[in-house]
This record gives C-alpha cells, structure tokens and sequence, in this order.
C-alpha cells in the first residue's frame, strides 16, 4: 500500500517518527501527513512510519507539533 491510498480521503492518521533511535507517536490530519511526507522528501534526516490501527483504536495521541503549518493555504 502507497502512501497515496493511506492518505486519501479526510479525518485524521497515526504517524510514527523515529529520530535518532527515539520514536513519536502523533495523530495528524490526512493532508498535514501528504504535506509532511512530501516536505520529508526533500530531506531524508529522520524516519516516518503511517500506523495502520485506526486512530481512534490506540491511546489517546497527540496532535503533530505546529501541525497547522503542514496544513497549506
């Protein structure tokens, strides 16, 4: 599964990301998620992981730090 199917649609998605060994569990919107994974891209310095569970399923998250700067215009 690509990361286009996972983030199609609306609501909200569980992104793992893993930097230097250390890992963060955040929920963020589907397009805060595209617009970071393609900023990511860019610049590979850090690891990213879409959680399959549904958002809802696992403990409760938090949003994505500055998560309205991924969200565009």
């Amino acid at each position: 599964m690509t990361p286009a199917t996972w983030l199609s649609g609306d609501g909200d998605v569980h992104l793992r990301i893993w930097i230097d060994g250390v890992v963060f569990d955040y929920k963020a919107t589907v397009v805060a998620a595209r617009n970071l994974l393609h900023d990511w891209g860019r610049k590979r310095w850090y690891s990213i992981e879409l959680i399959r569970d549904a958002v809802e399923d696992v403990e409760p998250l938090r949003r994505l730090p500055c998560e309205r700067l991924y969200q565009g215009p």
